[in-house]
């Protein structure tokens, strides 16, 4: 019961969070912060404590096929939406994310999903840096009810993928991982508040922040048999942050 509770202040935090930070300072940095570990954290988290650590182990390649389908679907999304609306979109997209995840999961394996996840996040990069740049001087109309809708909508899918893990198993358990619960409805909103532009932003964003989800994933592979969940939760973590500053700093640059 107490991770229940858990589960149900963290998530709405986090997102709220993330949503005041992307207002104030841009999608750029809402999609890199949205884009970090913090779903397959808490995932991966929660997935241990309640199922345990040989659950957790065994679904970590299932995750990494699962941030492989995250990324083609954002690529999906972003091309998807040059002659479809937003909703048609956005549906198209989590059923091409269901397709994918699956094909990664059960036909693929550990290193063609690594490799294809980093291909397409050098992808999307390349094609969210063509789309027309967000105009900082302009303020987009933001309404009461977006960030508690983010919040409900981000605990919801939370709670749906760790209350299920027990019937799904860790290899679905772990394909559901990195969805992004926190990411999505941001990508969404921003596209509909910013127009192209604030979600090839967030898109971007999230891309940057998938390369340390990688590294995150490959830390807990190596070291959580032996080190233990909080310790090695809390390296993986420090690992994806360090790893996705220093990518956005050096993009920054060039």
């Amino acid at each position: 019961m107490t991770l229940f509770y858990l589960k149900l202040i963290v998530t709405p935090v986090l997102m709220w969070a993330i949503s005041l930070a992307s207002r104030r300072w841009g999608g750029l940095l809402g999609g890199l912060l949205s884009g970090l570990p913090i779903t397959s954290a808490l995932v991966m988290t929660f997935l241990c404590l309640e199922q345990g650590t040989a659950f957790g182990m065994g679904a970590i390649p299932g995750a990494l096929g699962g941030l492989a389908a995250v990324q083609a679907t954002y690529a999906f999304y972003l091309l998807a939406t040059r002659r479809l609306g937003i909703a048609t979109a956005v549906l198209l997209a989590m059923l091409f994310y269901g397709l994918a995840a699956y094909a990664f999961t059960h036909w693929g394996n550990l290193y063609l999903s690594i490799a294809m996840a980093l291909l397409l996040i050098g992808v999307l990069i390349r094609a969210s840096g063509r789309e027309p740049r967000p105009d900082t001087l302009a303020r987009p109309r933001h309404r009461y009810w977006e960030i508690p809708l983010r919040m409900v909508s981000a605990t919801a899918l939370l709670m749906a993928t760790t209350g299920l893990a027990s019937w799904l198993g860790p290899a679905t358990s772990g394909m559901l991982a990195p969805i992004p619960v926190i990411a999505w409805p941001l990508v969404v909103f921003a596209h509909v508040q910013s127009g192209r532009a604030g979600m090839a932003a967030m898109v971007r964003g999230n891309a940057i922040g998938a390369v340390g989800v990688i590294a995150f994933y490959l830390v807990l592979a190596g070291l959580l048999e032996t080190w233990g969940i909080a310790v090695t939760i809390s390296l993986a973590m420090v690992c994806a942050v360090v790893l996705t500053v220093g990518l956005a700093t050096a993009l920054r640059r060039a």
